[in-house]
This record gives C-alpha cells, sequence and structure tokens, in this order.
C-alpha cells in the first residue's frame, strides 16, 4: 500500500486556475488513484477536522458541473485514509516545532509529522509554513522520519507521478 499527504490547499487550489495551471492538480490526484494510494491522517483529527472544515463545505456548495468535483470527493473520503499516531511530545514532532514554531499551525505540523513517520510525499502549496522550510524540516528530522520523506509543491508531485511536464513553480 502506498501512502501520500495532501494538504488542504491543494484541494483548495483544484478550482483555482491560477494555481492549478494545466490542470496538474486534477493530474496528480486522478494518477494517485490510480496508483491505488491512500490519505494520511493523523490520529488527532487535526488533518481530518481541517478537511472537515475547509473542503467538505465546497464539496456541499460546489456547482456539479465542475469536473473536479469527484476527484475532491475521492479524496474527501474516510474509507481511503490511513491513521497515523501523533505523539506531540516524541522525538520526531520536537524537531517539527522547532522549524514550525507557530502557535496556531496544529494542522501543518501534523501534515508534516505523517508524512515523515510514514516515509511519505507531503504535497503542500503552503510555502510560507512548508515548503520554504522543506531543507530545514527534512535535515532536522532526518534520524526521526522514514526514508522517503519528501515535501514537494503540486506541480513537483504531478512531474515525478509522471502526468505533467516540469514547469517552474
Amino acid at each position: 500500500m502506498s501512502f501520500i499527504a495532501i494538504d488542504t490547499n491543494i484541494f483548495l487550489h483544484l478550482f483555482n486556475p491560477a494555481e492549478n495551471t494545466d490542470a496538474h492538480i486534477d493530474k496528480l490526484l486522478g494518477a494517485l488513484i490510480t496508483s491505488h494510494y491512500q490519505l494520511l491522517v493523523d490520529s488527532t483529527r487535526k488533518i481530518g477536522n481541517e478537511y472537515q472544515q475547509k473542503i467538505v463545505p465546497i464539496i456541499r456548495n460546489q456547482d456539479e458541473t465542475k469536473l473536479q468535483l469527484p476527484l475532491l470527493r475521492f479524496w474527501m473520503n474516510p474509507d481511503i485514509r490511513h491513521e497515523v499516531e501523533l505523539d506531540g511530545t516524541d522525538a520526531l514532532m520536537v524537531k517539527i516545532k522547532s522549524v514550525m514554531h507557530e502557535p496556531d499551525e496544529h494542522a501543518d505540523r501534523a501534515f508534516v509529522y505523517v508524512a515523515c513517520k510514514e516515509g511519505a510525499v507531503l504535497v503542500s502549496n503552503d510555502f510560507s509554513h512548508i515548503r520554504d522550510r522543506r531543507d530545514e524540516i527534512l535535515k532536522k528530522t532526518k534520524k526521526e522520519r522514514g526514508i522517503g520523506t519528501d515535501i514537494q509543491s503540486s506541480r513537483e508531485a504531478a512531474v515525478m507521478f509522471g502526468k505533467v511536464e516540469s514547469q517552474r513553480d
């Protein structure tokens, strides 16, 4: 089974043509479905609660003719989620908090934590809290995280999973 962590902003950007250039997010999410990826969430429900607050209302209020709606519905299905036990005091979280120290960024830290714990890719377009800190996060968590851990933008992930040509972020 393959796992991936997907930041809420990726789902939000799905409906924004300025962020979803060339429909690369549609292609990425579709490729992950085809490859049978499961969505990583945390046991403390920080990720699930953020999805519930920000994504579920979009599903309820979106025009049914939008082609992205089935993708969003698929990824919000609890049956394709893999829950990771989150320990807010373990060495991994201490390292993450040393880089991501903002008090209100609980969900962002949870996204990084589950990706690190499972050695998975975190797809995030949050440049201020996550992407711009990628190197520091990966450096500080090296001893506590899985080997395959990475943090990528939606464009980088779309290229990695083979559905979009490389372009500069």
